[in-house]
Formats: structure tokens, sequence, C-alpha cells
């Protein structure tokens, strides 16, 4: 298999030398994408798929983290003016499941306070990208109206702590679901509001700006700053469930005590009564700052180098700050063949990526894999994977 990829590369830089075509951007077109992924850093796929599965219940007490992702564009449409202007109009729809349990929970190890969470989101969002150049800038502008369909945040909270006074055994959860219409009964009306957010981006040729290009023609970069889904106006969700639940006390206890409002039914009972009512709860999707370089060693497109900085806010977290980082390289053979790997932590887990794009003008096709986990050397052992899809089609 690789010396088939290894000579099919090498034949497609052949071609492209010696015909010297290259694919033109289309100046409209339309397409549909869609993917998938999940993760875990307990549990990798060699470890599922043998006759015995083995548990090492002690790695539990690292913690688990479970992520799932699903997404689709079903339809966009972007026309582009000779590279210098364009729009566009894309629809997507995608959600997100993160369970996070602490390693202290799972192991039953002293500790106070340890946090713990499960969220989980929908949205929808329609989004009309926009690009053009001031002098040497290159902006991007995209306003975008979303409509949460479902949201749910916890607070999921473990105490084990022996004091002089006893023992204090306490697990406390506390989870909200909004959904966008009651969930209680029959009723499908739709009660929450949508909301409004940009993405704006910049780009600037910044090695040719400043002459290092034309004195060192190994330092040929653009550098750019994208801020996605600035908030405008929250979207705002009313109907909502909460589940609460305790296991334990926060008041201190002893096995052999005397104090009689303290017996074993009332420290392990279990308070699992469903609330359902109506308030308005304004929510936000994440918002991230990335900085990035595009550095082509070659001083053409044949091939570049993408670093990537910046991190997130996330409010669905109860940490909602997370770091993001990246390193990309691709290969274009003129437009027409297209292959990239990276490595990089976004969304609060690592994905080692590879992406191969066939350009034919009319029709381009893009499929992409990953590995992925919140733990780093787990991305590489096959504890989760990532799947992508996009077709394209124009002239």
């Amino acid at each position: 298999m690789k010396k088939t990829l290894f000579l099919l590369l090498c034949c497609l830089l052949i071609l492209s030398g010696v015909w010297g075509f290259e694919i033109e951007d289309r100046r409209f077109e339309v397409g549909l994408n869609a993917g998938f992924g999940f993760s875990n850093d307990f549990l990798s796929l060699s470890e599922v798929f043998r006759e015995t599965v083995i548990l090492d219940l002690d790695e539990l007490a690292k913690g688990f983290n479970l992520n799932l992702w699903l997404g689709a564009s079903p339809l966009y449409f972007n026309y582009n003016h000779n590279n210098l202007w364009g729009f566009g109009l894309s629809t997507s729809i995608y959600s997100t499941g993160v369970i996070d349990l602490s390693g202290k929970l799972l192991s039953f190890d002293e500790a106070v306070n340890a946090k713990s969470e499960i969220n989980a989101s929908v949205f929808a969002e329609i989004g009309t990208p926009v690009f053009f150049h001031i002098d040497k800038f290159k902006i991007k502008v995209k306003p975008s109206l979303y409509y949460p369909i479902l949201y749910m945040k916890s607070d999921i909270s473990y105490t084990f702590d022996r004091t002089n006074a006893g023992t204090i055994f306490n697990i406390g959860f506390d989870i909200n679901v909004y959904t966008i219409f009651p969930t209680e009964s029959d009723n499908f009306d739709i009660t929450s509001a949508p909301g409004f957010d940009i993405s704006i981006g910049a780009e600037y040729p910044l090695s040719e700006a400043l002459g290092i290009k034309q004195k060192i023609p190994l330092l040929d970069f653009d550098a750019g700053i994208d801020l996605v889904n600035i908030p405008i106006v929250p979207s705002k969700m009313r109907n909502y469930m909460r589940l609460t639940g305790r296991i334990g006390s926060d008041k201190p206890f002893t096995f052999f005590g005397d104090d009689d409002d303290m017996d074993m039914d009332t420290i392990f009972s279990i308070d699992d009564d469903t609330e359902y009512g109506t308030k308005d709860q304004r929510i936000f999707r994440p918002f991230k700052t990335l900085i990035w370089a595009d550095w082509r060693p070659l001083g053409t497109q044949l091939f570049t180098v993408r670093p990537t900085i910046g991190f997130s806010i996330n409010p669905l977290f109860i940490k909602p700050f997370s770091l993001e980082a990246g390193l990309k390289a691709s290969l274009d053979i003129n437009n027409f063949f297209m292959a990239s790997a990276g490595i990089g932590y976004h969304d609060r887990f690592w994905r080692n990526s590879i992406d191969l794009a066939l350009n034919l003008r009319a029709f381009e096709i893009n499929l992409g894999a990953d590995m992925r986990s919140s733990n780093f050397l787990k991305s590489w052992a096959g504890n989760g994977f990532g799947l992508y899809i996009g077709l394209k089609f124009g002239w």
C-alpha cells in the first residue's frame, strides 16, 4: 500500500512538471460535507477487538474522558471573483458530547470537591461568508445566525475526606438540559430564540511586505489571525429539565457513632427527582482566537507548513478556557491533488490527521481521517478516530 501511494505521488509530480498544467480556481461552487469523531482515553481499538478484553481498572485513577462529535453541511454555495472578492451561503448542523469523570471519583480516592462533568450541545447554523482585499490584506467576514437545539451543562462534585470529626463522603450532581421545545408534554412549539455571532479573519503577506522574501527566498510566509464566533446577540432557550441527586452527606459521620441524625439510610439516600420548568438561559457558541502563518520554504504553493496557536472559550465547560495549537504540512500539486498531515490540540483533545483532495475543477472530492484522544500518547494508540468527506461541484 505504501509503495502504491509513493508511486502515485511520483507520477503526479512528474506529470505536473512535464505538462505544466494547473487547475484554475472555480468561480462558483456548491458542495456538501459530513464527518464524525469519537475519542476516549481508556480503551484503544486494539484492546477492544481482542478475543479476550482485559480492563486495567488502575487506569481509571487517571480519570475517564470521552468525546463525541457529529456534523454536516448539507448545502453551501460560494462565488469567487478572481480571488479578489467573493461571497457565499452555508448551512450546517453539528453536535458535541463530553463525559469527563475525575480519577478521584472513579478510584474512590481522598479528595475535596473534585469536579466531573457531562455536557452536550446541538447547534444549527446559517452563515454568509464574504472575503475581499484592502491593499495587501485579505479580509474574511462570516456573520452567522445560529439556533441551539439542545444544550446540557452539569456540575458533578465528589468529596471523600477523613477529618477529626469523622469521614465526609459526598457525591452530588446537578444536570441542566435545555431543549428547543418542552420535553414533558406533547407540545412541540419552538420556544428558543436564535443568536447571532460573527467570525473575522485577516491575512497578510508579511515576508513580502518586510522585504525578507526578496533577500531570503526560503523565508516566504504569510501571517493571519482568525476570531471565530464573536458573540453579538446570544440565543435564548426557555424549556429545561433538571436532574439533581446526592449520595452521602456534606457532614462528617462515623460508622460506630451515636448520632441518630446520621443513620446509614440518610447518608446513602439518593434524591432523583426530575424538575421541569421554563426560564431564560443565554447560550453562546465557543469563541476562538487563532494566530497562524503559512510558510512556503520552496517559494511556491507546492509545499506549505502552517503553525497555529491560540485559545478557546467554551461556556459549556466548568473551566471555559483552553489552549489551541497545531502544526500542519500541506502538498499542493497545481491545485489538482492536495494532501496534508497535521498534529494539533483542538477542542480539548489531540488530533493527528491526514486529508486528501482530488480537484478536477468541475468536481472535487475531499477525504479526511484522524486519530484522536484527550491524552497525547493515546491519540496515537487508536483510542479515538474521526472521518470526513466533502464534495464540491462548479466551474
